[in-house]
């Protein structure tokens, strides 16, 4: 007995330091997992107008929460996560939501993910990673895809609206 409560011990510190591992990772990349606040996911969706059959990416998506409610609004959602909990944490809940087929999270890194497929992109990324990502975003949309951002602006991108209560802020890509 004590053998198998040591491995699972084992197992379990493993599992956990790996966990922080990714939240390091995610951190140095673009940002930590930082939930955002159910007002502000319904202040984002608001501000992106998400109209059915739109294809929407959230860029580090976390536990998924701004995927389900675009999702809710008719649009096919796409998550990017760089850590591997969370990205089977949102597949499972999808899985089992009525949204299941309309949400799909990809393993990987946003700097290296495809976004050219996004009507619309979601970012709630570090402040001082913001000017590095309009390049990305500015190179890989289309003309007239909108990206909201949660809390930070882009420095050379002029917002064409925001919500300065919630702090959200809607780019158009020209």
């Amino acid at each position: 007995m004590p053998l198998l409560l040591f491995i699972l011990i084992t197992l379990l510190e493993l599992l956990f330091g790996a966990f922080i591992i990714f939240l390091c990772i995610a951190f140095f990349t673009g940002g930590p997992f930082v939930p955002s606040s159910t007002t502000a996911v319904d202040a984002m969706i608001k501000e992106a107008c998400i109209k059915p059959g739109m294809t929407v990416y959230d860029v580090g998506s976390g536990d998924g929460r701004v995927l389900f409610a675009a999702a809710a609004k008719g649009a096919r959602a796409v998550g990017i996560e760089i850590n591997p909990y969370l990205v089977w944490y949102t597949r499972i809940r999808a899985f089992f939501s009525p949204y299941r087929g309309k949400i799909t999270v990809v393993w990987g890194d946003l700097w290296r993910a495809d976004v050219s497929a996004a009507n619309l992109v979601f970012v709630y990324l570090i402040p001082w990673r913001m000017e590095e990502f309009s390049h990305k975003l500015g190179k890989e949309l289309k003309p007239g895809s909108l990206v909201v951002s949660n809390s930070f602006i882009f420095p050379n991108w002029k917002a064409v609206r925001s919500d300065s209560r919630h702090h959200i802020y809607t780019f158009l890509v020209s």
